[in-house]
């Protein structure tokens, strides 16, 4: 009977590991997921900044209304900060060896989930609107 005994605790031991790293994996790819979409919206925000650049520069207003930058370059800092606390979660997370440790993701895996199916778009930038130069 100990035999027996023994073979269930390894047994159960053996599928406690399993769920614990298919967790890890999960909320690892649960972060890629999240790190892509920031890295998308960084994309969009240095986009906006560079066509509102390129506006004041065509107008010759650059030095004059440089302020109006202001806000757009805000915002690509704060989602540069954002993808920095990203990465350091998902490494956080893969060095813990266990999703238990990290904080807890904002999104579900469904949300998640479906955000995927926008990333492959996102990797090309969109064409400039009515044919206006890209910079």
């Amino acid at each position: 009977m100990g035999f027996l005994d023994k073979l269930t605790q390894q047994a159960s031991g053996v599928a406690s590991t399993v769920a614990e790293k298919t967790q890890e994996v999960a909320k690892v790819g649960q972060l890629q997921v999240q790190l892509r979409n920031l890295n998308g919206e960084e994309r969009d925000a240095l986009v906006e900044f560079g066509r509102e650049a390129f506006n004041l520069h065509q107008a010759n207003a650059l030095a004059e209304r440089s302020g109006e930058l202001a806000g757009p370059a805000a915002k690509i800092v704060d989602i540069r900060a954002q993808i920095a606390a990203k990465e350091q979660e998902i490494a956080a997370v893969k060095s813990d060896g266990s999703a238990g440790d990290a904080a807890p993701a904002s999104d579900t895996v469904e949300s998640s989930a479906e955000e995927v199916a926008d990333a492959p778009a996102a990797e090309t930038p969109p064409p400039p609107p009515g044919g206006a130069p890209t910079v």
